[in-house]
């Protein structure tokens, strides 16, 4: 069973921009009894009116109300200028109103998850103080501005994600010094440099970018999080003049033609927490280095090409928590100490050639809740410990060569939802618990050579239940 691919709100790339962005957001702050400068009083009214006075701006009705509009959606200064208008998933469509561009004092503005289409509001330029400025998840189209480095030297967030731009990364963006996450995820964009050195956070997944990943990116010395998935990338993962050390989380899942080896580079990054490489052409060993990396706390490394083993010292040095290895060519034994620190939770590494068996450090771990090792030369005992407190909700090990019988801690594991063992060389007879287990909805353990009666009655939450060409007597109730 594969972890969620996408359990982030269309883009995981934006669900980690924003919960990185939560200690920078602003707070809003109203000027109470202090009136609205003129040249901002009509404003919001023109604002409310070109989106065609949406319910959710009903309260914009006065502009000369007291404390108008800083008892609205706005947030100002003491001076009653407004600095601050967050409409995210306010329901608002049609073009992004050229009247926000009069918010001279605007440092913060978040319209994201709206349905706003058009060009990209130019108008905005006018914000010379502007500092976080989302668009994300909107309508908007065409090629983005040759001159949108205009936006000004004071803005150190954009987020652009979800929309339909397209053409090309304009140089432009290197005018903006002090930026420090851009995302672009989402957007047919067709190519382009990236002319930002200074940034911390860089977003392009899910667009259509193709040829070899710029070499540029690895020298982004400030970089702290890359996402690069689900584009059209090709060939080998070179670097030169390699500077991203401060690298923290990077995904280059679901290119699909990316090929080669997977360097050392990769082993000395301390800070990496996240390693995404799924679903691609890679090949030939994975560093050992890596399984040395002091913070890693996930790994995916599915449906690629990679030889040889898995680092032997996974595990024992990070507390390591997720491990995805499916459908590769490994062999050899799976790492002891995967569970090491007490937090693991998670390893498949389905068809592959692993052999040996299921290490003790994985029967004692009491954090693990998914084991799926199907397909593979996996050998000796079906471990006693796998739920020794309760938490395995999923395991399957069809089609290996497992022998002995099914361990009775399996029968009286609470959690335990889904148990394949089909295709193994299993003897003896089933514990009798396990035929009743209340929470058990999948039950599969054909071609063994396990033997006993069949029970009277089997657990009614049973929804799927295999148990052909084995040896038992009895037959089941219709």
């Amino acid at each position: 069973m594969a972890p969620p691919r996408r359990v982030y709100p269309r883009d995981r790339a934006y669900f980690f921009l924003q919960l990185a962005l939560l200690p920078f957001c602003p707070v809003r702050r109203r000027a109470a009894a202090q009136s609205q400068p003129a040249d901002e009083a009509q404003l919001p009214l023109q604002i409310k009116s070109a989106w065609g006075n949406p319910p959710v701006l009903a309260r914009w009705k006065n502009a000369s109300s007291p404390g108008a509009p800083c008892t609205w959606t706005f947030g100002c200064n003491t001076a009653g200028r407004v600095t601050n208008l967050t409409l995210g998933s306010a329901g608002v469509a049609g073009p992004f109103p050229d009247a926000v561009g009069g918010f001279s004092a605007l440092t913060y503005l978040d319209v994201s998850n709206n349905s706003i289409s058009g060009a990209f509001p130019t108008a905005l330029y006018r914000c010379a103080s502007l500092r976080y400025l989302d668009l994300s998840e909107n309508n908007f189209t065409s090629e983005l501005p040759a001159d949108i480095g205009r936006l000004g030297e004071n803005l150190t967030t954009l987020l652009l994600c979800g929309n339909g731009f397209n053409g090309t990364i304009p140089a432009s963006l290197g005018a903006l010094t002090r930026l420090r996450t851009l995302c672009l995820a989402e957007n047919p964009f067709l190519a382009g440099e990236l002319p930002m050195k200074q940034l911390e956070v860089l977003s392009l997944s899910n667009n259509m970018l193709n040829g070899s990943i710029p070499a540029g990116v690895w020298r982004l010395s400030k970089l702290q999080e890359l996402y690069l998935y689900s584009n059209n990338f090709s060939g080998d993962v070179v670097f030169n003049d390699f500077a991203a050390m401060s690298l923290m989380y990077i995904d280059l899942s679901e290119n699909y033609k990316l090929t080669g080896a997977i360097t050392e580079v990769f082993g000395t990054l301390k800070n990496l927490t996240v390693l995404f490489l799924s679903s691609n052409n890679f090949s030939g060993e994975i560093p050992v280095s890596i399984g040395q990396l002091p913070s890693l706390l996930l790994l995916m490394l599915d449906n690629n090409r990679f030889t040889g083993t898995l680092p032997p010292d996974l595990g024992k040095n990070s507390v390591l928590r997720i491990v995805d290895a499916d459908y590769n060519e490994l062999t050899g034994t799976i790492p002891e100490g995967l569970c090491s620190r007490g937090q693991f939770k998670y390893l498949t590494a389905k068809g592959n050639q692993l052999n040996g068996s299921i290490p003790a450090g994985l029967a004692n771990c009491t954090t693990l809740k998914t084991l799926a090792l199907d397909d593979n030369n996996l050998s000796g005992d079906v471990p006693e410990g796998l739920c020794a407190r309760g938490q395995l909700r999923y395991l399957t090990a069809n089609g290996n060569q497992l022998n002995g019988s099914i361990p009775a801690g399996l029968a009286n594991c609470p959690t335990l939802q889904v148990l394949y063992l089909d295709n193994n060389n299993l003897s003896g007879d089933v514990p009798e618990a396990l035929w009743t287990a209340p929470q058990l909805l999948v039950l599969s353990l054909q071609n063994n050579q396990l033997t006993g009666s069949l029970p009277a009655t089997f657990s009614s939450n049973l929804r799927r239940l295999l148990i052909g060409n084995n040896q038992f007597s009895g037959s089941l109730c219709s």
